[in-house]
């Protein structure tokens, strides 16, 4: 009888050890869904416009080969136009 209670005892541990970690995998995964709720949305938003960003790099290319210094210029232009926006971003966002 003594072999039964502890095979009983051992199950039972092992079905409350299964429970937690359930309860720690759920815990997981709301954070995890938190954390990278805004990088969904960028891909999302990325996704969404892949059509316009695939037209448009066709015809930065065209544009590009007769152009090259021009292409290279506003790149440049454009980066830091962007680095600009994130800085004043990161600069004066309220946290």
């Amino acid at each position: 009888m003594s072999r039964r209670h502890d095979l009983k005892r051992e199950k039972e541990h092992l079905i409350r050890q299964i429970q937690q970690q359930r309860l720690d995998l759920a815990e997981s995964k709301t954070r995890w869904l938190e954390k990278t709720t805004r990088i969904d949305r960028s891909w999302q938003m990325v996704f969404g416009l892949r059509r316009y960003l695939v037209l448009g790099s066709g015809v930065m290319a065209l544009y590009g080969i007769p152009h090259t210094s021009k292409l290279i210029r506003w790149s440049r232009r454009a980066l830091g136009a962007w680095g600009a926006i994130r800085l004043f971003k990161k600069t004066f966002s309220a946290k």
